[in-house]
């Protein structure tokens, strides 16, 4: 079995049942047990073959990361450890699963063993809520080759890095996301451009020719998202070495997301995009009615689907200065095992199967990142899938990815705040209704009111 359903219905006297089974069936410890004599039959015991318990192994993922390739491999790792004595359950479930995690961990009835997806910015988050444990010393008694020396499978020593907490290694890579700027091919030639230019300065001239040659179509010539790690965030790693202060935390009241947030006023001011793309440009973007937009590569990977490889290319953004490096955001979404979890050994065998550099479920996840969300993170993966010359637009980001500031696992502390609070301020601002320096001053005055809410 590879997959069930059971952890949305589960209760305290489920829990209580499966631990008494696997009490009295010796599962925890996946060991060998001798079979029971029949009643009136003496030395039966002595007769009987000893059978095997085979524990069954829970982790969890959202469906959409299933999809993706974890289910697969998940069978494919099943096929490998059969007769081992543990078989792995990928259990799918919705958002808003942590409170009943919290409360496993606090009871200690936790129910899965692993986790494969946290996302970037929540990962802090999950550390201080203690759903989360240490893998250091699991990593260094681990019998799977790749676990003791990870940091050298990857393709770039940030990641390694980003995985880290308090000089500790809490998460597993599972995917990298770089974002790239994704476009209409066809609708830059029909604007009398080849490409991307290179600079900002040059690029508002691109988009005065798209809103003029599509007009009569009512293409929107940038589209903005409204979440602040993909577009806005990813421009703004273009105009700073590092958008990060020294706690990690987005350098929003610096000069260079002023002028970054005033280059976007006047590309509202302007036509150029508006705010009711701003609220959803995915959906716009798939009728055709959006021709540029900054997002992970799933941007790209929708507009291919549609309009076909030839008319939707990507790249990395542009610069402010020609001399200045190519930079963009790139984050770490990663998989993690449960504190207080019934088999941590087990749980995180099945993170650097699936996760990890090399093998059958580990080769059939990493192609499915690139059907859908992310790109691998070790250097013999990028290899096999990358440096064939199938994605330059992900040859461009990974090159980028040395100049670039993997997001910190700490920043996740601020983001959720940040996020929540800039936006209402940025649309007053670029509505006309205040400053860029009164909307940043108000955004900030909210994130530390909610910050001491949060230490009192």
């Amino acid at each position: 079995m590879t997959q069930a359903n059971r952890a949305s219905h589960l209760t305290r006297r489920d829990f209580l049942r499966y631990a008494g089974l696997a009490a009295a069936g010796g599962a925890l410890a996946g060991c060998a047990v001798p079979a029971a004599a029949p009643a009136g039959e003496p030395g039966a015991a002595a007769d009987a073959a000893p059978s095997t318990a085979v524990e069954e192994v829970y982790a969890m993922t959202y469906t959409a990361f299933a999809d993706m390739g974890q289910r697969e491999a998940t069978e494919i790792l099943n096929e490998q450890v059969s007769g081992s004595g543990v078989q792995y359950v990928l259990e799918e479930v919705a958002e808003g699963w942590e409170p009943k995690a919290v409360s496993m961990v606090r009871d200690d009835e936790m129910y899965w063993s692993a986790n494969g997806i946290a996302n970037a910015g929540l990962q802090w988050n999950y550390i201080q809520m203690g759903i989360v444990q240490p893998l250091d010393d699991l990593l260094a008694s681990s019998e799977i080759p790749w676990a003791e020396n990870m940091q050298e499978q990857y393709i770039a020593p940030n990641i390694y890095e980003a995985t880290q907490f308090d000089g500790q290694t809490y998460y597993v890579p599972m995917k990298l996301n770089i974002h790239l700027m994704g476009y209409r091919q066809d609708y830059l030639e029909r604007a009398g451009y080849d490409a991307i230019p290179e600079t900002w300065a040059e690029f508002e001239g691109l988009l005065e020719a798209l809103k003029t040659t599509l007009a009569d179509e009512q293409v929107v010539p940038f589209g903005a998202r409204k979440e602040m790690f993909r577009t806005l965030g990813t421009a703004f790693t273009t105009f700073v070495e590092n958008p990060y202060d020294e706690n990690n935390m987005l350098r929003i009241d610096s000069e260079e997301f002023l002028a970054c947030i005033r280059m976007f006023k006047d590309w509202f001011d302007a036509g150029y995009t508006n705010l009711e793309v701003l609220q959803d440009p995915v959906a716009d973007w798939q009728i055709g009615k959006v021709a540029i937009g900054i997002d992970s590569h799933s941007w790209i990977r929708i507009g291919r689907s549609i309009w076909g490889t030839e008319n939707v290319q990507g790249t990395v953004p542009p610069k402010v200065n020609p001399e200045d490096p190519p930079r963009t955001w790139a984050h770490l979404d990663s998989a993690f095992v449960f504190n207080n979890a019934p088999n941590p050994r087990a749980g995180l065998d099945w993170l650097l199967n699936v996760h990890g550099p090399e093998g059958a479920p580990a080769d059939r996840y990493w192609s499915g990142t690139l059907s859908f969300s992310g790109m691998p993170v070790h250097q013999n993966q990028y290899d096999r899938l990358i440096g064939t010359g199938e994605y330059p637009e992900l040859v461009k980001g990974y090159e980028a990815l040395p100049n670039s500031v993997l997001q910190p696992l700490e920043a996740g502390r601020f983001y959720p705040i940040i996020q929540a609070k800039i936006w209402p301020w940025l649309e007053r601002y670029w509505g006309n209704e205040v400053s860029a320096e009164v909307a940043i001053e108000n955004t900030l005055a909210e994130i530390q009111e909610e910050l001491d809410n949060l230490v009192s």
